[in-house]
């Protein structure tokens, strides 16, 4: 006989003795906790829960990144995993309809019903604390801290919220973050039951938190999926920035034919079964090992090594490499030379795959491209394109000739917005234009100071210095004498020459003549000639 708290968790479906309670649970939790992504995690969650609590369904709300509405109140629950995904509820909800309060008894409705579930969800949340909402015999009540006594006879409750809070003890300081509710719907109200959600909801959040403030994949060692998107999204914005002066690209690659690695070990009579997960890890680490080193010490020639390229895990069988300042052809010679890299690494079994070795399909999106200028387009153009590597491998998994043309490829979206191989590539783009001659700086004086500016554009060059005065400056005058000195007379004017055939002038009058030459005069000093 079962005894102590563990005898109220008797499963009456269940034959053959009583099952063990602390075994399904620590099942259980070790089920959630190796959920290695955020929806796989989910899942877990659901299943284990509804397992556990004996409920018919679960619903998994947790708080939104979206900007809430000024009506909603200042934040929003979504459900992500489990019944009624997609739905939401916001702070909004848990001040609707203020005549249901805890403890009243009100006559059911569809609004009714709908309203005092959302208003569980909600209070729950906002005040951190258990909430219920039992619906029977067309009635309907909110319960706060529901207990077996607040049963209106069916010995289940209709709906049960319990608030996910993660915790962090910190010195002697908890801290403690919202994470989201857990919803059970038809679950067994019991004393003891409660006594153990409260510690597995802290577990849940740990749970869920874990999965999405990890940094890095424990398999792999590679960067997680959500972080590498977000790196992304940095990356493109320096681009724009930049107005693409700072290139790069995303390079995805998918290992081909794994689930054919996996198929073979296990119909291979050497190979033990229990080894498999083991070996098919051996590959996922070996694959990442090459990626990793080739991000990180990459020869781009004269002396010049690559070391920033960001390498995450994406899915199972994929992953993503993040390379800022390449430009296209650099990025393929980049996918080139890792697709060889792989190619020489040793694994276990390999020699019994189609193609007899180990391979990744790469594709190669440089930023800018047709199509990739958003982060968003950007990360749909290389899930859409491993999914599509993933399903024509997995048709032509059957004939070994055919899957030889699909695996151990590079290709690279063009501008036009097609893939195509690298070669194709550089002729689509065309031959990159001459940069045109530096211009000759700009020399300015401001305030005392010397200052280059540099000029794009070419200038035309300087004109030759004009012989004369300056335009604008008038007739040049000569030097003032100093003081004592006699004033320049005019100048003296004398008779004008008169060309050749040139009639003489009219004159004056009659005395008008030759013009006699005055003789010259009595020198000083000299006495004067009379008559």
């Amino acid at each position: 006989m079962a005894s102590g708290w563990s005898k109220l968790f008797k499963r009456a479906d269940l034959t053959g003795g009583e099952p063990d309670l602390v075994v399904r649970l620590l099942d259980a939790v070790a089920s959630i906790l190796q959920g290695a992504q955020e929806e796989e995690t989910f899942r877990e969650i659901r299943a284990q829960i509804k397992e556990v609590f004996a409920c018919d369904d679960v619903s998994l709300f947790f708080l939104s990144d979206e900007k809430p509405s000024p009506d909603e109140g200042e934040w929003v629950l979504r459900v992500r995993a489990g019944f009624g995904e997609g739905n939401r509820v916001t702070q909004a909800d848990a001040r609707a309809v203020p005549a249901l309060v805890s403890g009243k008894r009100l006559v059911a409705s569809d609004f009714l019903t709908e309203k005092a579930v959302l208003k569980a969800v909600a209070l729950a949340f906002d005040e951190d604390c258990f909430y219920g909402c039992d619906i029977e015999n067309k009635k309907v009540v909110l319960l706060k801290n529901p207990t077996p006594e607040d049963d209106m006879g069916s010995g289940d409750l209709s709906v049960l919220a319990i608030p996910l809070r993660h915790q962090a003890k910190v010195g002697r300081v908890v801290e403690k973050t919202r994470v989201g509710v857990l919803v059970l719907y038809k679950t067994p109200v019991r004393r003891d039951l409660a006594e153990l959600e409260r510690p597995l909801r802290s577990v849940l959040a740990h749970a869920v938190v874990s999965s999405r403030c990890q940094l890095r994949d424990p398999v792999t060692g590679l960067f997680t999926e959500s972080f590498l998107k977000e790196e992304l999204g940095r990356q493109v914005n320096l681009f724009d920035l930049t107005s693409g002066k700072l290139m790069g690209g995303l390079v995805v690659g998918h290992i081909d034919t794994l689930h054919l690695y996996r198929q073979t070990l296990e119909s291979a009579a050497k190979v033990d079964p229990a080894e498999v997960s083991q070996r098919v890890s051996d590959v996922l680490r070996g694959v990442s090992l090459c990626v990793q080193r080739r991000a990180s010490d990459h020869a781009l020639g004269a002396g010049a090594d690559y070391k920033c390229g960001y390498v995450g895990r994406i899915g199972h069988d994929d992953f993503g490499v993040i390379l800022p300042r390449l430009s296209a052809f650099e990025l393929c010679m980049w996918g080139g030379r890792l697709a060889k890299e792989v190619i020489a690494h040793p694994f276990q079994g390999e020699e019994m795959l189609p193609q007899g070795e180990v391979t990744v399909t790469l594709r190669v999106i440089p930023f800018g491209a047709h199509g990739a200028h958003a982060p968003e387009a950007i990360w749909k153009l290389g899930k859409d394109a491993l999914e599509e590597v993933a399903r024509e491998q997995n048709r032509l998994r059957n004939d070994a000739a055919q899957l030889r043309t699909v695996v151990n490829t590079l290709l690279a979206l063009g501008p036009e917005g097609r893939w195509v191989a690298p070669s194709e590539l550089s002729k689509e783009q065309g031959a990159p234009a001459a940069p045109a001659a530096p211009a000759a700086p700009v020399v300015t004086k401001v305030a005392g100071l010397d200052l280059v500016d540099d000029v794009t554009a070419a200038t035309p060059p300087p004109r030759p210095p004009r012989k004369g005065p300056p335009s604008g400056a008038g007739p040049v005058r000569p030097p003032a004498p100093g003081p004592g000195a006699r004033r320049p007379g005019p100048a003296p004017t004398g008779p004008t020459r008169r060309p050749a055939g040139a009639p003489p002038p009219a004159g004056p009058g009659p005395a008008s003549g030759p013009v006699k030459r005055p003789g010259p005069g009595p020198r000083p000093g000299q006495p004067q000639r009379k008559g």
